[in-house]
């Protein structure tokens, strides 16, 4: 389980509450045990533009589904290598839904229908914000016994 400092969960807020009404998304880089490494990362939101580019491949709105910018993820991966350190998490909302793990997330995170997730140490931090203020977060983290991402709280 990704450790998560007062600040770093500010920052996610910060940020889901600024994108309203369309989700945010984010990277965290850091060490998943010592918290003081923590860099929260937050990216654009391509989903809208791919949408208005292919409509069939990318159906969802930016308020409804997220698509990390490429660009953003490569540098955060480079700036962690740098340092000597990982992805650690990453982060999304949902705006005016609770804080759960979709399919949409299950989709995303088994990049390619893989059979375990592209990153299979990060953490995910889902924000739950309504009407433009954040009220819940939780994580999801990957069993490898059990084959599936486990939830655990997160207190904002």
């Amino acid at each position: 389980m990704l450790k998560l400092r007062p600040e770093d969960i500010q920052v996610m807020k910060d940020h889901a509450e600024r994108d309203f009404p369309n989700e945010c998304c984010g990277v965290i880089i850091g060490d998943h045990d010592d918290p003081s490494n923590n860099e929260v990362r937050p990216c654009a939101n391509i989903q809208q533009e791919l949408k208005e580019k292919d409509p069939e491949r990318y159906s969802r709105d930016a308020d409804t589904g997220y698509y990390l910018d490429p660009k953003d993820l490569m540098k955060a991966m480079k700036d962690a290598s740098k340092r000597g350190l990982d992805i650690a998490g990453f982060y999304h909302s949902h705006p005016n839904h609770d804080a759960y793990w979709s399919e949409e997330d299950q989709r995303a995170a088994m990049w390619g229908g893989a059979d375990e997730p592209s990153y299979p140490d990060a953490c995910h931090v889902v924000i739950s914000i309504r009407n433009g203020v954040a009220k819940e977060a939780a994580g999801f983290k990957w069993s490898n016994e059990e084959k599936m991402y486990k939830r655990y709280d997160i207190k904002l």
